[in-house]
């Protein structure tokens, strides 16, 4: 199992398909913003 994020550690590099086309890559869009990822994986 990967280790875990904690506070204060740096985002490691994840690249994104966005629904219009474009690719996604972050944290590097992201530079002087601050950044929250939520992800839901729903309940079908």
């Amino acid at each position: 199992m990967p280790n875990k994020l904690m506070q204060r550690d740096s985002l490691p590099e994840i690249t994104l398909n966005v629904i219009d086309g474009r690719t996604l890559t972050l944290p590097d869009e992201m530079v002087g913003r601050y950044l929250v990822l939520l992800f839901y994986r729903g309940n079908w």
